[in-house]
C-alpha cells in the first residue's frame, strides 16, 4: 500500500467513525433567509444547530461555510457530508458544539462586490447581523470563523483578508484563486461578476483577487490563521496556487498558515476528506484565542 492509498483509507475510516458517532447525537438542520439590501433579495442559508442547542445557554461559536460555483445553500449538506461530519466531530469531542451557516449569495457570486452584484456586502452587512440577532452565536471575533471550497475558498480567503477583525480563522479548501488570471476552463471566465462590456475583464478579476488585498491586510493589527488544502491532481492547477498562497501568507504570519496537499482532483472526494481537518483547525485555533 502506498502513502496516498494509506491516507485515503485513513480519511475514509475517519468518515465512517464520524458517521457512527453522529447516529447517537445529531444536530438540527433547517432553512432560513436574511433580507439583503445589498442584493435586493434574500440571502438563503442552511443552518446547523448542534445537539442541545435549544436548552444551551450559548453563545456558540459560529462557522460560515461557503459553497462553490454553481452551488447553493444545500451543497455542503447534500454533497459535502457537512452535517454528518459536524455531528461526529462534536460527539467525539474533536470540535466544540457550534452553529454552522451555509449561505448562498448566488451560484456565480464569487462572494465579492463585483461587476454584477455586491455579494460581499450581502454577507458582511446583511447576513452576519441577521444571524447574530436571531441565533445564540458569538458576536465576537474569537467566536466567528469562515471556510469554503473552490469559489467558496476564494470567497472565504478574500473576506478574511478584507475583514480580519471579524474572523478568528479561515479554512481555504481547493480555492479558485488563480493568479494572475483564471484558466479558460474556469467558471470565473463566465461569471457576471468579472464581465464588463460583454466579456471577461482581467482588471476586474485582479482587483478582486487576494493579491490585491495583501498590503491592506498587512497594515491591519489582526491576523487570520488559515488552513489551506488542495488535491494534488487538481486539473485547474489549484495545488500550485494554494502553495503560492501559503508562501505569501508565510511571509506575513509564519506560524498562522498551514498547507496540506492531499490525493485527488477538484472533486467532492477531496472536499469531503478535507472538511474534518479544516473544521477542527478553525475550532481549535479560535478556542485558543
Amino acid at each position: 500500500m502506498n502513502i496516498k492509498q494509506f491516507a485515503r483509507r485513513g480519511a475514509a475510516a475517519l468518515g465512517i467513525c464520524l458517521a457512527l458517532a453522529a447516529q447517537s447525537q445529531a444536530g438540527d438542520v433547517f432553512a432560513d433567509a436574511a433580507r439583503s439590501n445589498a442584493l435586493g433579495r434574500d440571502v438563503k442559508f442552511t443552518v446547523y444547530l448542534p445537539d442541545g442547542y435549544k436548552d444551551g445557554a450559548g453563545p456558540y461559536p459560529v462557522v460560515y461555510l461557503l459553497h462553490g460555483a454553481g452551488g447553493d445553500e444545500n451543497e455542503w449538506r447534500t454533497k459535502g457530508g457537512a452535517v454528518e461530519t459536524l455531528d461526529g466531530l462534536i460527539k467525539r469531542g474533536l470540535m466544540r458544539p457550534s452553529v454552522v451557516i451555509m449561505p448562498t449569495a448566488g451560484p456565480a457570486s464569487w462572494w465579492a462586490n463585483g461587476a454584477s452584484e455586491k455579494a460581499e456586502s450581502a454577507i458582511m452587512d446583511d447576513l452576519l447581523p441577521y444571524v447574530e440577532s436571531k441565533y445564540k452565536v458569538s458576536r465576537d471575533r474569537k467566536g466567528r470563523s469562515i471556510g469554503g471550497l473552490s469559489m467558496g475558498g476564494y470567497g472565504a480567503l478574500n473576506l478574511a483578508l478584507r475583514h480580519p477583525a471579524k474572523f478568528c480563522a479561515a479554512a481555504i479548501i481547493s480555492p479558485a484563486i488563480y493568479d494572475p488570471l483564471p484558466p479558460e476552463t474556469s467558471a470565473a471566465r463566465r461569471a457576471p461578476q468579472f464581465v464588463r462590456n460583454g466579456q471577461f475583464d482581467a482588471d476586474t478579476w485582479k482587483s478582486l483577487n487576494y493579491p490585491a488585498h495583501l498590503d491592506a491586510y498587512k497594515a491591519q493589527p489582526n491576523r487570520v490563521p488559515m488552513w489551506i488544502v488542495s488535491g494534488d491532481h487538481d486539473f485547474l492547477g489549484i495545488a500550485v496556487m494554494s502553495a503560492n498562497l501559503y508562501w505569501r501568507l508565510h511571509q506575513i504570519q509564519p506560524k498562522q498558515a498551514e498547507l496540506r496537499v492531499i490525493d485527488g482532483d477538484h472533486e467532492w472526494l477531496v472536499f469531503r476528506d478535507a472538511l474534518p481537518d479544516a473544521l477542527q483547525y478553525v475550532d481549535r485555533t479560535c478556542a485558543r484565542g
